[in-house]
């Protein structure tokens, strides 16, 4: 690995902007901390989200101390960056509730960051304390300038988003004093957030000092829109909301034009090793060898060698049309991704032509006839007839017949008890 962090991070083109290279440069000789927050909006951080905590395990490996923030302080009020209009307050159990769940994420994803939740900040602190020690230090000219507040005037912003950016700037400056934080990082949208505590900073403690901030490029996809989020929304890093086989499609299904600057952000590998896998991804993009890298890399790191052993499994089984070798857990997340069909058990001997029809799988008796022939029409694998019949007897688990049309469309029937 290379000495310099900051060369590593610049040659996989992760830096967007650094408020001050040299300061940087010896802040990290001396070896001061860094720090990222992470809003409790939702109860789960998602792929997006990943980038960050990668940040952190980049630093945490060049050796120096890294500190991950909660906002529930901040998360009570909302980030105005980028939003149009005046976030929606969160309930307040929802917001502890959702910074309990993030502190058990963090700590399994992190390797060996400290994590603080930053209303300890501010539980013990007056209204007139926080004015006095902190809002008188940032002119109201100052912060009507920051873009962030700027593009909100026209449409409106409360006095409660207005000084989202003195909360903000305020965590910096109490890390810097009391956690030896030199270093905030944040997305490209957070360096109105950052140069406030840098300034606050400033101002407490002068010019010459220990304190800088980067930002991180967006990382986006070749149809511009934000990594991390597919058709159906967030992959999120709880695998009880996103299966660890949802992140893994998502991943295969990258665009070949993306790999490189994916593996840049995401990958170990060192560039002349991802520069010979690109190449032999290129050769045949067929074998979607750099796809499956990428997944493998991320699911391993997310959710374990275990989790991703399961998503081949899956995959295996749904390009064969084998679904015998995976359990009932597995089967489950395989099969979820599809349209589903309740039937009751009772309901046994059902024509599969008559099924299709009324279910505008297919739209003719004719079609069904072509599929028949074609032999493009599984039912669990196995071949049909134009007679065939459906009954739960033959299903997986006595739960779930799987009809497959084509080479890629499945139809799920999901048999249930009466009621």
């Amino acid at each position: 690995m290379q000495k310099n962090i900051i060369e590593f991070l610049k040659e996989r083109n992760i830096i967007a902007n650094v408020s001050d290279e040299a300061k940087i440069a010896k802040i990290l000789r001396n070896k001061k901390g860094i720090y990222i927050g992470f809003d409790p909006s939702f109860k789960s951080l998602h792929l997006g989200n990943y980038i960050m905590i990668r940040i952190l395990n980049i630093f945490n490996k060049f050796g120096y101390d890294t500190v991950a923030i909660i906002g529930g302080a901040t998360g009570r009020i909302g980030d105005p960056s980028g939003k149009k209009q005046e976030r929606k307050l969160l309930d307040l159990k929802l917001v502890e509730s959702n910074i309990t769940c993030l502190k058990k994420q963090l700590s399994t994803l992190l390797k060996g960051s400290k994590i603080i939740d930053n209303f300890d900040f501010y539980k013990d602190q007056t209204v007139l304390d926080f004015l006095r020690d902190i809002g008188k230090e940032i002119n109201l000219n100052y912060l009507l300038e920051k873009e962030i507040i700027k593009s909100r005037l026209e449409i409106g912003i409360s006095f409660a988003e207005l000084t989202y950016n003195l909360l903000q700037g305020n965590d910096f400056l109490v890390l810097f004093e009391k956690h030896n934080v030199g270093i905030q990082v944040g997305g490209s949208d957070q360096w109105g957030n950052i140069t406030t505590g840098l300034e606050l900073i400033r101002k407490k403690h002068g010019i010459d000092a220990l304190a800088g901030g980067m930002t991180i490029n967006l990382l986006t996809k070749e149809d511009g829109t934000k990594f991390g989020k597919s058709e159906k929304g967030a992959i999120y890093l709880d695998p009880t909301i996103s299966s660890p086989f949802e992140m893994y499609q998502f991943l295969i299904n990258q665009a070949d034009d993306d790999l490189e600057k994916l593996f840049m952000f995401f990958s170990d590998l060192s560039l002349d090793e991802m520069k010979k896998l690109l190449k032999q991804h290129n050769d045949d993009r067929t074998k979607r060898i750099g796809q499956k890298m990428l997944a493998k890399e991320i699911v391993t790191s997310i959710h374990g060698e275990n989790a991703y052993k399961a998503c081949l499994k899956i995959a295996d089984a749904l390009f064969n049309s084998n679904f015998n070798k995976l359990s009932k857990q597995e089967l489950d997340i395989c099969l979820k991704q599809f349209n589903t069909y309740d039937c009751n058990k009772s309901s046994s001997n059902i024509k599969l032509v008559d099924f299709l029809i009324q279910n505008n799988i297919i739209k003719s008796k004719r079609i069904f006839r072509e599929l028949v022939n074609d032999r493009a029409l599984l039912v669990n694998g196995k071949e049909v007839d134009e007679n065939f019949l459906l009954n739960n007897k033959d299903s997986y688990f006595d739960t779930y017949t799987i009809i497959k049309k084509g080479k890629k469309s499945y139809f799920i029937i999901r048999w249930k008890d009466n009621n």
